[in-house]
């Protein structure tokens, strides 16, 4: 200990205080008289370089060599003992691995549901307890189904304690049966549609369980879905889904200074045409055909007053640079 009662510790790491030094000299030298019991000499016993004389039952010192023999097995046998401590930690975060796993039965974190009965059980009960519902679509919707959840859906959202956001792509726009569903569904003041021409995995999240399409059978319509109930994982595809929805575009109500709906495709085809797009990977994105690409392309070109792609760019990009922009086909109406 120091003068202030606070321990010392020294370059050599065992805690050998400057007294502690001088009291060792002292001792080698004969200087002093000690009690074998003298607590100033705690700290060099706790080394080990002193002792107490068994004949005179005074204290006295060891030979260095013989002190730094028994300090470095005595660091070897700590080493050893943490050794062993390591190698228990996988039986023992094991065991409660098993032990929480066991007080958790029937809620695996993530299951195959096969079949769209099945699905449909699952999601049924999942939304009747939920307080919000996040879904997005990938591809069209069967007519007679869809008319058959917007009663089901406006019922629900109408009688209240549940919101929905939906998330289409965007050629949603051009069909009846997603148009008529989003606007009623938005009618009830609980529910927000909007569309994105960017790929989304097709899902819908509850506040307790999430259903994505399993992507390595491709959607059909007898396709399976992963089951995900994890807390964590949840948490990680509502992030997911946000940064989507931030990106994509109002529905109903549109803004009253946005693009129309044929504007919103064609602002899509030309990005993905600036970024190499092919038709193939333009229509399956935008989830129309080759044939109606064809058609919004040629009204395009029509427009620019061009007669291929690469002048397209070209129109498209000097336009850009003089700030003058695309604005003028925001207000073309549906064709």
């Amino acid at each position: 200990m120091d003068e202030r009662g606070e321990a010392a510790h020294g370059a050599d790491g065992f805690g050998l205080s400057e007294d502690d030094v001088r009291l060792y000299r002292a001792l080698r030298r004969g200087d002093d008289d000690l009690e074998a019991d003298d607590p100033r000499l705690e700290n060099l016993r706790s080394v080990g370089v002193v002792f107490t004389e068994p004949l005179t039952d005074r204290p006295s010192t060891r030979p260095l060599p013989h002190v730094e023999r028994e300090l470095i097995r005595r660091e070897l046998d700590e080493v050893e003992r943490r050794i062993r401590r390591i190698r228990r930690i996988p039986s023992v975060l094991g065991a409660l691995d098993r032990a929480g796993a066991e007080v958790r039965p029937g809620t695996d974190a993530i299951e195959i549901v096969e079949g769209p009965t099945a699905v449909h059980h699952l999601l049924h009960n999942a939304i009747e307890t939920s307080t919000a519902v996040w879904s997005s679509q990938t591809r069209p919707r069967h007519a007679e189904r869809l008319a058959t959840s917007t009663v089901r859906d406006v019922a629900l959202l109408e009688r209240g304690g549940v919101r929905y956001r939906s998330l289409y792509p965007t050629s949603a726009r051009t069909r009846a049966p997603e148009t008529e569903y989003a606007r009623r569904t938005a009618g009830t003041g609980a529910a927000e549609s909007r569309t994105s021409s960017r790929r989304f995995p097709r899902m819908v999240i509850t506040d307790t369980v999430a259903l994505i399409s399993d992507r390595r059978a491709g959607e059909g319509k007898d396709e399976p879905a992963i089951a995900v109930r994890d807390p964590a994982l949840l948490a990680w595809l509502r992030e997911e889904y946000e940064l989507h929805w931030e990106a994509a575009d109002p529905w109903f109500p549109a803004p009253a200074d946005g693009p129309s709906d044929r504007g919103l495709i064609e602002r899509d085809i030309l990005r993905m045409l600036s970024e190499g797009g092919t038709r193939e990977a333009i229509a399956r994105t935008l989830e129309i055909s080759p044939r109606t690409y064809t058609t919004y392309v040629a009204a395009l070109r029509a427009r620019f007053e061009v007669r291929t792609n690469e002048q397209l760019m070209y129109e498209l990009g000097k336009r850009q640079r003089a700030g003058v922009g695309d604005d003028d086909n925001d207000n073309d109406n549906d064709g």
